[in-house]
């Protein structure tokens, strides 16, 4: 029994200090792991913080919810996969508006009118970006 104390001694050492690295920053250990938007196609190297278009094969980015849900992330395991959405049940659109009537997603040349996804303007066929005032 006595030899099994400094082998509990050190486990407990490892997972604090393994526990400790996550909580020196867990906000960004999450926003590294799962990115605000993705390519649909799982693209290697392509998707980020910004509405766009993929650079391997010109798909417009999937907004990714679970971006925004991150602090379930924070209290739980972070072992997800980066450019999957959290939940198989499909949610609920969120949308064009808000109750204060601003944009999800506007044109990022100031073409009046918007959309609720990253699709191209009407007026001049650019890709809407995010807006995050959307969000306030």
């Amino acid at each position: 029994m006595k030899r099994l104390i400094p082998i509990f001694i050190l486990l407990f050492i490892g997972f604090t200090a393994c526990d400790s690295e996550k909580k020196k920053n867990p906000e960004a250990t999450a926003k590294k792991e799962i990115q605000h938007y993705y390519c649909a196609n799982k693209c290697e190297g392509s998707g980020g913080e910004v509405a766009g278009v993929c650079p391997t094969c010109s798909t417009p980015y999937t907004h990714n919810q679970a971006w925004h849900d991150k602090d379930m992330f924070l209290n739980g395991p972070l072992n997800v996969e980066s450019n999957a959405p959290q939940s198989t049940t499909p949610r609920t659109p969120e949308p064009a508006r808000n109750a204060l009537g601003v944009w999800h997603y506007t044109c990022p040349n100031g073409c009046t009118g918007g959309s609720g996804t990253a699709e191209a303007c009407k007026s001049c066929g650019s890709t809407l970006a995010h807006n995050s005032l959307y969000h306030q």
